[in-house]
């Protein structure tokens, strides 16, 4: 007989199915290219929804993340 071995990777960007994909604000930041910093702000103002799951973590929907990415002549009347 011989061993197997089998490696689990948690990853929230692979995610499938039907529901939303959440995200870290690390993983957010890299999706917008954002500072987790900047990220924490715009949810502090309300311009970017966080959810709580389990009660203490919290995660951004990918959707909303990417909602803040707009072409630049949409958002400064270039």
């Amino acid at each position: 007989m011989t061993a197997q071995t089998s490696t689990r990777t948690h990853t929230t960007t692979g995610q499938t199915g039907p529901g939303p994909r959440w995200l870290t604000y690390p993983e957010a930041a890299e999706l917008c290219t954002l500072s987790v910093r900047s990220l924490k702000r715009l949810t502090a103002a309300g311009k970017l929804r966080c959810y709580v799951v389990g009660g203490k973590v919290l995660r951004l929907k990918a959707s909303d993340v990417e909602a803040l990415i707009v072409p630049a002549d949409q958002c400064r009347n270039w």
